[in-house]
């Protein structure tokens, strides 16, 4: 159940957006809404003089007061949840996991813009940063996107972990929005290496008590099948687990959510197995 949902912000166009998103999700749960602003903390250098460092942060401290009334006088004007926003210093991803442990916050929705090669290293790097360490579910929200309900999930899953935590989560959001469920597995030469056909839904099917469509299909490479699919069947959200990964796993294999969280176009929600 969530009924506190945490969202970030640094006042751009790609957080408002999130905002406004995540307002209309918290209105369909009767969530409450936690707005956080991390200020970035300046390195300290001896070197570098007080009369600056102090210019640094009246000007970061100035642009906080002009963002936030900025919210209140537009995006949370008319909000019809209960809200409350809050101010830190520190690393970006560091603050929000505390704020997220310290709240019982449920949820976390960020806005991402979208990159690729080396861009996407530095832009929505804070939200890669956040879907890496943090072990509640973190909505994504692309630039742009304009919540219109949700009637199709789409769930992409290896099988090669326990799906229960997962799933459990899941559910609570397709019966949230009384959506269509569809899984998807892409079969990929890793398959080899355990039994795919012993997977959590075939095991379960007889004690499995919602609709979903099944859908297996075979390719090595994984984010373009999980995109044709996308198109295919125009989800409004599409929902990937996050691995608890090995050292050499990190090192090798970039992880699926996090590349998605660069490219996806639709909602992603990224949950913890």
């Amino acid at each position: 159940m969530i009924t506190r949902i945490l969202v970030p912000t640094d006042f751009s166009e790609v957080a408002n957006n999130a905002l406004t998103y995540a307002l209309t999700l918290a209105s369909t749960c009767n969530a409450s809404i936690d707005v956080l602003h991390v200020k970035q903390a300046p390195l300290s250098d001896p070197l570098f003089p007080m009369e600056t460092y102090q210019m640094y942060v009246d000007a970061m401290n100035a642009a906080e007061v002009e963002g936030v009334e900025k919210l209140k006088q537009t995006i949370l004007a008319n909000a019809s949840v209960p809200y409350a926003i809050h101010s830190v210093m520190g690393f970006v991803s560091d603050q929000i996991l505390a704020f997220a442990s310290e709240h019982d916050t449920d949820l976390v929705v960020m806005g991402t813009t979208g990159a690729s090669g080396l861009t996407e290293i530095l832009v929505g790097s804070n939200t890669a940063s956040l879907i890496g360490k943090c072990e509640i579910p973190v909505l994504v929200v692309p630039a742009g996107y304009k919540y219109n309900g949700v009637s199709q999930v789409l769930y992409s899953t290896d099988y090669n972990e326990p799906e229960f935590p997962a799933i459990s989560r899941l559910m609570y959001f397709v019966e949230l929005f009384n959506a269509k469920l569809t899984i998807l597995h892409v079969k990929t030469e890793f398959d080899n290496y355990f039994n795919a056909e012993n997977n959590f839904f075939n095991k379960n099917k007889d004690h499995i008590s919602f609709d979903y469509e099944l859908i297996n299909v075979k390719s090595n490479d994984v984010m373009s099948t999980i995109n044709s699919y996308l198109e295919d069947y125009q989800p409004e959200l599409i929902v990937l687990a996050k691995h608890n990964r090995s050292f050499f796993d990190k090192i090798f294999h970039r992880s699926l959510s996090k590349q998605m969280a660069y490219h996806t176009k639709i909602p992603l929600l990224v949950l913890h197995k």
